[in-house]
């Protein structure tokens, strides 16, 4: 397996769940229209890949006709290509006793940027499924999709808030059947991004926010930056501000410097959405792919989610998870 971080990169000491980008550069506008361009290219293969997955129930065909032969894995329990995709859904499926087809599905949030789109949604195997919160990425060149990065989490029993952690209420099987009925590419639960609120301005509230927790800050930040309705999707967070503030007390608490280190951004922002992908390394040696969207309102956060996965051992490719 590759070292899970470059060695270019620069780690910053900070908890994992914190939302501490390096500073965000906005683009010029030569640069916008590039991104506008290669947004909608990739728009053009997400969507109807997505709905032959979802809305077909045809997880290979939508492999087959959109992904090219040997793109680039970085599930770690998958291999390369087509056909470590085929050979790792056969194996799920042998498992369940049931074809991917009868699982069920739903779609919370998609976003497209630039040659990347994401997908957050849930998925249950079988009534007594418990279920996982999934982030998939995928990159798109040339009209094909040629890498996949995913997080996985299985949903706890028990949450600190009643929010779940996509949108809507799918936090068993029998309620994820009902809404799994409905085209959730189109209507993803949690909504479309907002196209009146600016990819950059997005990026900006939470690159201001971020700023503030960098320099210690907290009640500044959580004071000015989330709204006074936020909601908390992350499972082990309290709702509203309140419980955001004494979670940030917490893990800035003494200041040493010893956290968790975390990797390099990969950012996907979409009108009022900011995702955030990255590694976090810890003193015992434990890794962890990472998570965090955010909403934006006007000039403050609404809402965050995050889905997190240990990053084991070894692995049936040699790509890392990030």
């Amino acid at each position: 397996m590759k070292c899970w971080l470059p060695a270019v990169a620069i780690l910053l000491a900070v908890p994992a769940a914190l939302p501490l980008p390096a500073r965000l550069v906005v683009a010029g506008a030569g640069e916008e229209e590039q991104r506008r361009v290669s947004t909608e290219a990739t728009r053009a293969v997400a969507l109807p890949f997505l709905r032959t997955m979802f809305v077909d129930r045809d997880v290979r065909r939508a492999y087959d006709r959109f992904a090219a032969p040997d793109f680039l894995q970085h599930n770690p329990h998958m291999a390369n290509g087509l056909a470590g995709h085929r050979a790792y859904f056969a194996e799920l499926e042998r498992r369940a006793g049931r074809s991917s087809a009868q699982w069920a599905n739903v779609n919370d949030m998609i976003l497209i940027d630039g040659d990347l789109f994401a997908l957050l949604h849930r998925a249950f195997t079988a009534p007594e499924d418990k279920g996982r919160a999934f982030v998939d990425i995928w990159r798109v060149a040339d009209g094909r999709i040629v890498e996949h990065w995913d997080v996985i989490q299985p949903m706890p029993a028990r949450m600190a808030h009643d929010n779940g952690m996509g949108c809507g209420k799918a936090e068993d099987h029998a309620s994820a059947m009902v809404l799994a009925r409905r085209n959730s590419v189109d209507a993803p639960l949690c909504g479309l991004p907002d196209p009146k609120q600016p990819r950059a301005a997005s990026l900006q509230v939470v690159e201001a926010y971020s700023a503030l927790l960098r320099a210690g800050k907290v009640d500044q930040a959580v004071d000015h930056f989330l709204t006074g309705d936020y909601r908390q999707h992350a499972p082990s967070i309290p709702d509203g501000k309140r419980g955001a503030l004494a979670f940030l007390r917490e893990q800035f608490a003494g200041g040493s410097g010893a956290g968790p280190q975390m990797g390099p951004l990969r950012i996907i922002a979409e009108g009022d959405f900011v995702l955030m992908h990255r590694l976090t390394r810890y003193a015992d040696g434990r890794h962890t792919a990472n998570v965090d969207i955010f909403q934006v309102r006007g000039k403050q956060i609404s809402a965050h989610w995050d889905v997190r996965q240990d990053v084991p051992p070894t692995a049936a490719n040699d790509n890392g998870m990030w």
